[in-house]
């Protein structure tokens, strides 16, 4: 065997762009492969654990073919470098891999953690190999097992009882489920919510510059309210107190994953699915120059620590460009939370001196943003704190108590490269002249009338937030729950927040009717717990399976014995009554689609489909529905275009339809919106046979096949080509993908 032979080493990491990066760092005798994610699962088809051998898993090898390449590449390595991703998913595969490929011989193989994709980060790591750790392997095997235990025992009763089959398209999971609860409960709270009257009065002072100043209460008697404007109009206004006092902001500290995902939904726009793709290039490396660069480090981390050489870099950078007065005096170190994994360090660049500015060119528009946001954040967390003046005037007329503040910068600091909100500039400046004891002229006393507001629905980004407050679910998970439910059906996206479907509101209620652990966040958060003491050797696996199990399995047996003797383990019944026996109907789910059915069945067996749009009210004990659907019942006034008779709207198998009473002529529902592709034919309803979802087509299809997957409000005012149509992710966008700024709808001439 000749020596290159002997000396050849194989390098596997997960990705195939993270395969050609490192490929480029290492020279001759270096071979890097990738296994593309995991290699291994629980088989799609079956349980594939064995509960009564101890919660034995059948792991299934996903690409044989990949197994069978991988065992040759490596068969005459000299050395294997297992460099899967830094965390527990990671470390699975690592061990995965070194179980298929070894054949027997495990001693070559070696496991090396990757934090950054960096010439030197590769080459201390080959320095360094380690071993798999097997706790860690344990957890992630641990969580695996929960997941499909929880999935593939609760989701098939959930689709018996409430779709009478084993639908797949309706599941529980064990994050999932606590993530929906958290949606459906802020729903209801909102639609309980009663808007209460207030008012607010506020005085606009004579004085250069002008300035206002705010009752300090608030009046909810609208009586009141007309006494007081009156005192004041005609009151002597004297400054009674001034007060002045400096604010201190600190920065935040770097982007851990949940925070990143929050930071990029409120301030780009991005799911947190988008941005964990979008760190995955930045961090699996970008082409700049010609050679493939990693610019961040790992993107999956709930550390805020960072290396020292990362904190020195940074403070060197903004000493020499933005001057060492905005450099904090010494090195900030940030606390992790409790139970933290420490494995690897915060979200950060990999070099700092590649400023957004100078890699912009070769970035697309998204890594662009999320590369900003993780550049700036990091540079902040170095500097000098900002420093805001706060002033406050009170002012009183006879009883009656005013308050003005105002605020602004006196040393930004950090705030100079990261925005840092209300305090920037706050209020309208005093003028220099006041001082306590004066009394000032007024000139106009305002009134405005208020109603207290319903709690916010969340967003991607408020949800991430709250799921991690409850110390529910991991960062890795976040992204993939957020997109699951929105996948399934459950939840639907509506101007940047998150709304229950009446889908999602039926399957919550069942969860938390007879699986009450799968959404409540305590259990769910003991979990990850339970996870975390594995991988730190203070619990074992089949410990932590057999506690959860055992509440499991009552639940189920519970369920399935009512369901044997003929009983409804749950009914989403509504105020609509069967129009043949006049009980209540619930509603009921065929493949993915709402309908109504008679809750006597099988004794009554009258359905009623449901229209595409409809509103409702949720109530846990009955669903009033009965209002909305006469409103989405009644549709346009169309005449026949045969006799002339008004056509009637009817609810199809296949969605809704125009049919006439009197000769019998259908046709689809029409919108009252041209074709922007033909010009000549008119936007209709259609429904989907394959995915249950209603879209709309151009009425000259198969000649015109133009289709929109929302409802079409009417033509562009922005570009004039497209159609503005309700997106159901993005709300009112155009249909033309070139136009930049979609604007109100333009007057259609009569057709």
């Amino acid at each position: 065997m000749s020596r290159a032979v002997e000396m050849k080493r194989v390098v596997i990491v997960e990705s195939p762009t993270k395969a050609r990066t490192i490929g480029q760092y290492l020279g001759r005798g270096y071979l890097v492969l990738s296994s593309k994610g995991h290699v291994r699962d629980l088989p799609e088809k079956e349980l594939g654990v064995d509960i009564e051998r101890g919660f034995v898993p059948k792991w299934v090898v996903k690409n044989k073919k990949l197994i069978r390449e991988l065992k040759k590449a490596v068969s005459d390595a000299a050395r294997v470098y297992l460099a899967t991703d830094p965390d527990r998913e990671g470390e699975a595969i690592a061990f995965d891999l070194m179980e298929l490929l070894s054949n027997g011989n495990r001693d070559k193989f070696a496991r090396i953690l990757l934090h950054e994709i960096t010439p030197q980060a590769v080459k201390r790591a080959l320095e360094e190999p380690g071993e798999i750790d097997l706790r860690k392997v344990e957890a992630q095997r641990t969580r695996r097992i929960l997941d499909r235990l929880v999935g593939y025992e609760i989701s098939p009763l959930l689709s018996l009882v409430l779709a009478g089959s084993k639908y797949e398209g309706l599941s529980a999971g064990r994050v999932q489920s606590v993530a929906l609860r958290f949606i459906c409960d802020r729903e209801l709270e909102i639609q309980e919510f009663v808007p209460e009257p207030y008012w607010e009065i506020e005085v606009e002072f004579a004085t250069v510059p002008p300035f206002t100043a705010k009752l300090r209460r608030k009046l909810v008697d609208p009586r009141e309210v007309e006494r007081v404007k009156a005192e004041l109009a005609g009151a002597e206004f004297r400054v009674v107190a001034l007060e002045e006092r400096e604010v201190v902001r600190k920065p935040p500290a770097p982007f851990i994953t949940s925070t990143l995902q929050q930071a990029a939904s409120s301030e780009l726009g991005f799911s947190p699915s988008r941005t964990m793709r979008v760190a995955q290039e930045l961090y699996e490396g970008v082409e700049i120059g010609g050679r493939s660069v990693g610019l961040i480090t790992y993107m999956r981390t709930d550390s805020v620590r960072v290396a020292e050489s990362a904190i020195a870099q940074a403070r060197e950078f903004i000493a020499e460009k933005l001057g060492k007065e905005y450099l904090s005096p010494k090195p900030r170190i940030f606390r992790n939370k409790r139970r933290s994994q420490d494995a690897h360090e915060a979200i950060r660049p990999t070099d700092v001196a590649r400023t957004p500015e100078a890699v912009a060119r070769y970035l697309t528009p998204d890594q662009r943003k999320l590369y900003d946001l993780i550049w700036r954040r990091f540079i902040a967390t170095q500097m000098a704190d900002g420093v805001w003046m706060r002033r406050r005037a009170t002012l009183k007329a006879g009883e009656h108590e005013l308050v003005a503040s105002t605020s602004f910068p006196v040393f930004k600091g950090f705030a100079e490269v990261l925005r840092v909100g209300k305090l920037e500039d706050e209020g309208n400046p005093f003028p220099d002249g006041l001082r306590e004891g004066m009394t000032v002229p007024a000139a106009a006393v305002d009134v405005h009338e208020k109603h207290t507001e319903p709690p916010k629905r969340y967003t991607e980004g408020s949800l991430v937030k709250k799921l991690e407050q409850e110390g529910v679910g991991r960062p890795s998970t976040y992204a993939q729950v957020v997109s699951v439910i929105q996948e399934r059906g459950y939840v639907v996206k509506e101007r940047g927040s998150l709304r229950p479907t009446l889908l999602g509101f039926i399957v919550a209620d069942f969860l938390r009717e007879h699986f009450p652990e799968t959404v409540k966040a305590r259990f769910t958060a003991e979990m990850e717990e339970s996870l975390d003491r594995i991988q730190e050797g203070e619990a074992s696996g089949k410990e932590v399976l057999q506690r959860f199990y055992a509440a499991l399995d009552e639940r189920l047996r519970a369920v399935e014995e009512r369901m044997g003797n003929g009983g409804k383990p749950f009914q989403a019944l509504t105020d609509v009554p069967c129009p043949k026996c006049g009980a209540p109907m619930e509603v009921r789910i065929w493949k993915g689609s709402l309908y109504l059915g008679c809750s006597r069945y099988p004794e009554c067996r009258t359905t009623k489909p449901l229209p595409p749009r409809f509103r409702y009210r949720y109530r846990r004990e009955r669903i009033e529905l009965a209002e909305g659907l006469a409103e989405a019942s009644a549709g346009p006034e169309v005449a026949c275009p045969k006799c002339g008779t008004t056509m009637e709207m009817k609810h199809g198998r296949y969605g809704r339809y125009l049919a006439c009473p009197k000769c019998g002529h259908t046709m689809p529902v029409p919108t009252g919106v041209k074709c922007p592709a033909c010009g000549a034919g008119e936007l209709v309803e259609r429904f989907s046979r394959k995915n249950g979802r209603t879209f709309y087509a151009c009425s000259n299809y198969p000649e015109c096949r133009f289709t929109l997957p929302g409802r079409p409000v009417g033509p562009c005012g922005g570009c004039g080509r497209g159609v503005l149509y309700e997106d159901p992710k993005k709300g009112l966008v155009c249909s033309n993908p070139e136009c930049e700024n979609p604007a109100a709808v333009t007057p259609q001439p009569a057709s």
